[in-house]
C-alpha cells in the first residue's frame, strides 16, 4: 500500500462499468427487459448505464 491515496486503485475488484458489461452479456434480454432501467437496478447511475450501453455497442460493431 503506497501513501498516496490518489495512486491506490483497487484492481482486484471490477469498475461498476465492468460489472455493468458483464450483467448484459451474461442476461437475456428477454430476463432483464431495458438495458439501462436494468442497470440502473444493479445500482449503477445513469452516467454510468449509459457509458455500459455506449461501450457494448462499440464491441458489438467491433465484432
Amino acid at each position: 500500500m503506497t501513501r498516496h491515496p490518489e495512486t491506490e486503485d483497487h484492481a482486484s475488484e471490477p469498475s461498476t462499468i465492468e460489472l455493468g458489461l458483464r450483467f448484459l452479456r451474461e442476461t437475456p434480454r428477454h430476463l432483464r427487459g431495458p438495458s439501462v432501467p436494468a442497470l440502473r437496478k444493479i445500482g449503477l447511475s445513469a452516467k454510468d448505464a449509459c457509458e455500459v450501453c455506449r461501450q457494448l455497442n462499440l464491441s458489438m460493431a467491433r465484432a
